[in-house]
């Protein structure tokens, strides 16, 4: 998820089995890994039923960006995915009192879920100042994550973008090199993209002193 307070230290309650049954997902690792085929695509669809245009929020933490877009863009379909509980019950929370009918929420390991992504379904995907790993410079660790930036790169429509942003400049130089010498991907910064991009943890972060970097990757047509 998103950088912030720890999961555990969230006190809200679960959903109601409407609000859960209308907005939530709960999908095993183990599954995904073993049965993939049991899951719908992720693509507007399978989700949603319609063709509107998707946003994926990777890691979306407690669904500030998936709900804000959700609510100024309605003819967009949103998803938010993350692998902490908690952070979801807020997500679900917002989206219910906002009554949203554009967005779902993932719990799981988007790793795991690479697979259900289809080529050119994507028309925006978000990862955002994740925690920063302590295996940026291990290979397999980097392979893990070449795999997934190459499968969101995929998914994307052409003139999609995907949007990356940390507070860690070790973390965003490994992605962003993974993104130019691997992908060989064409990297513009938030600013000449145009695109304002202001998060909770974004402005807590810069509000404390630390120096948050972006890029954006837009697939060409």
């Amino acid at each position: 998820m998103a950088r912030g307070r720890h999961p555990t230290r969230i006190h809200i309650a679960p959903p109601n089995e409407q609000a859960a049954a209308k907005y939530l997902f709960r999908w095993p690792g183990i599954d995904l890994h073993r049965e993939p085929n049991r899951f719908p695509a992720l693509t507007s669809p399978d989700l949603f039923g319609n063709d509107r245009p998707l946003e994926i929020d990777f890691g979306c933490g407690t669904g500030m960006l998936a709900c804000g877009r959700a609510r100024e863009f309605a003819n967009v379909n949103f998803l938010g995915i993350d692998l902490s509980q908690k952070p979801l019950y807020c997500a679900i929370r917002d989206a219910g009192a906002l009554n949203l009918d554009n967005i779902k929420f993932v719990r799981g390991n988007f790793n795991e879920m690479l697979p259900l992504l289809r080529p050119n379904t994507v028309a925006a995907a978000f990862y955002l100042l994740p925690n920063p790993p302590q295996d940026y410079h291990k290979p397999r660790a980097n392979a893990r994550r070449r795999n997934f930036l190459q499968a969101v790169h995929n998914a994307l429509a052409p003139g999609g973008r995907f949007f990356f942003a940390s507070d860690s400049k070790a973390f965003f130089r490994c992605i962003r090199d993974i993104l130019l010498n691997d992908l060989r991907c064409e990297i513009l910064n938030l600013e000449s993209a145009g695109w304002d991009l202001s998060t909770y943890y974004w402005r807590v972060w810069e509000g404390q002193g630390r120096k948050v970097e972006g890029c954006v990757v837009e697939k060409k047509s």
